[in-house]
């Protein structure tokens, strides 16, 4: 219970219905400032008590790593480069690599840190696993399943045997022997065994930008020895085959970085079409207050204006509520980076979440309307006023989009659309201060729309769950 109760607060800073009073203790977060006192003595509010963090210890290996100088005109694409292009030996030349430690790579941005990412196939059937949350991965690569078997490529892995690739191919034999574990032993893999399938690029967080992951192919020829693996490290979790040839993969089960693998290398056996997930229904058979989130470019106005069209409700926009708050214009009136600066300082302020919540409900509660929708919320502690001030209950939908899909889908806006704008210019806004905290309101949704291919499919999809749980006008 103590661990469930731990990872609510950790996901939800600010929003979780629970606080911690002390190590091992517990509070109701709503009961706070109306306890501690008595008949005789003041009430003093019980502080919450900040929990320090326990992290897994650090790395002491050093890692192959490359300059942003020796990078910038090579890896200049989101996602995965496939083909000549992408061999990883134009990275890898000794005159532009080095080695650093772990501990120091980690904190420098100008360096991409060489890892590598194997998928493990057998004909039509792939390896996955679950990642433990204890453990070094980035977070972004933490508990959703997993196809990638590997990690960094270290000093350690470069001998007179793996001069061509840098220990590339050295390093991913050896971490699939150190993370899995078969009924014979130790997985023995040859390096000259694996496949290149390309390059992986991602600049969508502030983890992803500091690595370049190489991605190879193990293929299994004998599955009676592979039929049952178990995990050799305490970090991977949840082994188990994917046959793709009886099901679609859902790409909602995985980690980005999974989802950009299968959706370039397994694009047959993939349910590219856009989904949605229902978690909760009950609270839309009645009057109710429903918030749109999700990040830049995610299609959050594209969802919001169906709902105003098809299903009969009154908008607030939460970004013309804040506008007023700042005293500013609303984007674009307003450059969208600006209005971010001004944004983020008024939300960091100890009463800018209640401000802007309570703002919400008045102009909410303004329209008179049974069905409110508000597009834009940010932050898990603006929601919480909200849900404390509405006359109504209040729903979460909550849109899912791959940083690489909602940069194409912000370029083609029908508003304010940038199609000049770079990937690295977007991620300054996709990442800016005042975004950071919108994927924890993903736990608070009631339902979860997932946009893997951008608009085309995704107004269906729209359509489709509208209709599902009855709220089309």
């Amino acid at each position: 219970m103590q661990a469930r109760l731990s990872l609510d607060i950790l996901a939800n800073p600010g929003g979780s219905r629970f606080v911690r009073t002390g190590r091992g203790l517990f509070f109701l977060r709503e009961l706070l400032e109306t306890t501690g006192g008595s008949s005789s003595k003041p009430k003093e509010p019980i502080e919450e008590y900040i929990a320090v963090r326990r992290e897994a210890p650090p790395a002491s290996e050093n890692v192959l790593v490359i300059h942003r100088k020796n990078y910038e005109k090579i890896l200049d694409f989101q996602g995965i480069s496939v083909g000549p292009s992408a061999n990883p030996i134009r990275l890898t030349n000794s005159s532009i690599v080095r080695y650093l430690p772990r501990t120091v790579a980690e904190t420098l941005d100008d360096y991409k840190q060489f890892v590598t990412y194997t998928i493990i196939q057998h004909n039509s059937s792939i390896l996955s696993f679950s990642r433990g949350r204890y453990n070094r991965a980035a977070s972004f690569l933490r508990g959703a399943r997993c196809i990638g078997f590997g990690g960094h490529v270290t000093d350690g892995d470069y001998s007179l045997f793996s001069l061509g690739d840098r220990g590339i191919r050295a390093n991913a034999a050896r971490e699939i022997s150190e993370e899995l574990y078969l009924p014979s032993g130790r997985p023995q893999i040859n390096p000259d065994s694996l496949q290149l399938l390309g390059m992986l690029n991602d600049d969508s967080s502030d983890v992803g930008v500091r690595h370049v992951a190489i991605v190879l192919r193990y293929w299994v020829d004998d599955i009676r020895k592979w039929r049952n693996p178990s995990r050799g490290e305490s970090s991977i979790n949840q082994i188990k085959w994917i046959d793709t040839s009886t099901a679609p993969i859902n790409l909602s089960d995985f980690e980005y970085w999974s989802q950009l693998c299968i959706r370039s290398f397994f694009p047959s056996y993939l349910n590219m079409n856009p989904s949605y997930r229902v978690v909760r229904r009950h609270v839309f058979r009645e009057p109710h207050l429903l918030c749109v989130a999700g990040a830049i470019g995610s299609g959050k106005s594209a969802t919001t204006r169906a709902l105003v069209e098809q299903g009969g409700y009154f908008e607030v926009n939460s970004g013309r509520v804040l506008a007023n708050l700042l005293g500013l214009r609303p984007v674009p009136e307003t450059g969208r980076r600006a209005f971010q600066e001004a944004a983020q300082a008024f939300i960091a302020t100890p009463d800018g979440p209640r401000k802007l919540g309570f703002a919400l409900a008045q102009a909410a509660r303004a329209t008179n309307s049974p069905k409110v929708v508000i597009d834009g919320i940010r932050h898990p502690e603006t929601l919480a006023v909200l849900r404390e001030q509405s006359s109504m209950p209040v729903a979460v939908m909550y849109v899912y989009t791959p940083p690489d899909v909602a940069f194409d889908m912000y370029r083609s806006r029908e508003d304010y659309g940038d199609i000049s704008i770079s990937f690295l210019d977007f991620v300054k806004l996709y990442n800016a201060p005042v975004e950071g905290l919108v994927k924890y309101i993903l736990s608070e949704a009631d339902i979860v729309l997932y946009n893997w291919a951008g608009l085309h499919e995704y107004h269906n999809i729209v359509r489709e769950m509208m209709n599902d749980i009855g709220i089309t006008s």
